[in-house]
């Protein structure tokens, strides 16, 4: 692939933690890909009220203090990071694909997308 000065190098990463990951659009992503891909409407509301539930009770401890994060999930809780990618792979499938079909991004490479 051919770069120019014309070329931008975008990275979609998630910043500062998963604390700053905004829970009503981590379940709204879920909420997207549950209706996707299954058609049973009472086990995609059963998982998302499971969901929010985890997201709403989990916390971290830190020097004998217990805190909970006021808008995203704890690090290191273990649905962090499959909330994580489910969230950023709902960015990539609502913004980044229709940027593709439209030929401003030429390339994506594990999150990274390349624009020329």
């Amino acid at each position: 692939m051919q770069m120019n000065e014309q070329t931008r190098i975008i990275n979609l990463d998630i910043k500062y933690l998963f604390v700053n990951l905004p829970m009503k659009d981590m379940t709204h992503a879920a909420k997207f890909w549950l209706n996707k891909n299954i058609s049973y409407m009472e086990l995609i509301e059963q998982t998302l009220h499971m969901l929010h539930t985890i997201m709403k009770r989990h916390l971290f401890q830190y020097n004998d203090k217990f805190f909970q994060p006021e808008k995203g999930i704890a690090m290191g809780y273990p649905i962090s990071s499959t909330m994580a990618k489910v969230y950023l792979q709902y960015i990539e499938e609502k913004y980044v694909k229709q940027w593709l079909d439209i030929k401003e991004i030429k390339c994506i490479i594990r999150g990274m997308w390349i624009i020329l």
